[in-house]
């Protein structure tokens, strides 16, 4: 089969992808282990997984019955622009690179199809499922165990060819294809990352938090907690620190070219700067147009504004109030409760005043404890 994979190679480099590589669809069995250990340890916070879903994102065979071969794909999201400093003061907030242009799911999704079809065409009888990111695989296991990259301490899968700045996407078939060998590589002594996390979210052995890393708190659904906003700096979505830091992606900065990432791109309305106050006033209809192309419109409207509260609350502008005030009068308690706590944060008459109308008619328990304790913070400081 080594001309069946020769074939697969160059189809998916037509296709768009950067690097390509095979691995066996056996048990990943010391990964579920892993697996298994962090969700009884409450690692994985927000994300909830049965015995059942650890068992089949670990059993290729079990999402797709006489599954031989795993191709893993990797495709480099790093274009030129420059990033936003997630702890500006002022109005704009810092969006991961990942998702300042179209949603990779919709573009390595269609491309991974695109392969899948062909490989269907090629070799009639075989099937193919295609996976990206929420998909029922293990993808980081998978791609190192193809050679794709080897694991970062942070947890990313860190390749020679372009750092940790790529996404993944595999396609679990019932063709059998020889694999390729893991890259002998590690990150050796390097613990920038580890250093570097603005809320020590990753641990000395490789495992992150979920509870604590900021990424993650930028998608939670639910309120996040009191004492993790102040360092989500101006994040509205994501936080790249990790990444950024590494020795191996600061290399493959300064190389990136914009010829093949045209998908990943900053959008007119996002990109690496997004105007905070404009997110917390947005209607549906601008949520649809704005964020509805990108990665960062699954949570929804309201988690996009609340993120845009506490960017605004650790803003520094005073001008930001206005905007939060505007805000108190949202539908959704989500928004108002951070808005609320963004006040207590910047101050001024303004807030206070708008904080005890807020607590005259407000029947949400959750928002009035949050206007509650921004008003005494209001009062201590006064």
């Amino acid at each position: 089969m080594t001309d069946a994979k020769a074939r697969i190679a160059s189809r998916a480099g037509e296709l768009g992808f950067d690097l390509v590589g095979v691995a066996s669809a056996d048990r990943f069995v010391f990964e579920e282990r892993r697996f298994r250990e962090r969700v009884a340890d409450g690692y994985l916070a927000q994300w909830r997984y049965s015995d059942e879903d650890v068992r089949r994102n670990c059993t290729p065979q079990r999402t797709l019955p006489g599954a031989k071969s795993i191709i893993c794909t990797a495709t480099c999201y790093l274009t030129s622009d420059d990033t936003h400093d997630p702890e500006a003061p002022g109005l704009r907030g810092f969006v991961s690179r990942h998702a300042w242009g179209q949603d990779y799911h919709r573009v390595i999704g269609g491309r991974l199809r695109e392969l899948a079809a062909y490989i269907c065409a090629t070799f009639p009888g075989e099937a193919c499922l295609p996976c990206v990111d929420t998909g029922p695989l293990v993808d980081r296991a998978a791609a190192v165990r193809a050679g794709i990259g080897w694991f970062g301490k942070n947890a990313n899968v860190l390749t020679r060819e372009f750092g940790s700045w790529v996404l993944l996407g595999e396609l679990i078939t019932t063709l059998e294809l020889e694999p390729d060998e893991p890259l002998k590589k590690h990150c050796g002594h390097c613990v920038e990352c580890i250093g570097k996390c603005p809320t020590g979210a990753i641990g000395s052995d490789g495992r992150i938090d979920a509870r604590l890393c900021i990424s993650d708190l930028t998608q939670r659904k639910t309120a996040i907690p009191r004492e993790l906003r102040k360092v989500i700096g101006n994040r509205l979505w994501g936080c790249d620190d990790c990444q950024s830091v590494c020795p191996v992606n600061e290399r493959k900065a300064r190389q990136a070219t914009d010829d093949a990432r045209a998908p990943f791109r900053p959008l007119p309305a996002v990109g690496p700067a997004v105007d905070l106050p404009a997110v917390l006033h947005m209607s549906k209809s601008q949520f649809r147009t704005w964020f509805g192309p990108t990665a960062m419109a699954w949570r929804g409207k309201a988690v996009l504004q609340r993120n845009a509260a506490v960017a605004l609350g650790n803003s520094r502008d005073p001008a930001a109030v206005p905007h939060l005030i505007a805000a108190l009068d949202d539908r959704k308690p989500l928004v108002r409760g951070h808005a609320a706590w963004a006040l207590g944060e910047l101050g001024g008459p303004e807030a206070d005043t708008a904080l005890g109308c807020l607590l005259a008619t407000e029947r949400d328990a959750w928002v009035r404890e949050e206007a509650e304790l921004a008003r005494a913070k209001l009062t201590i400081s006064a």
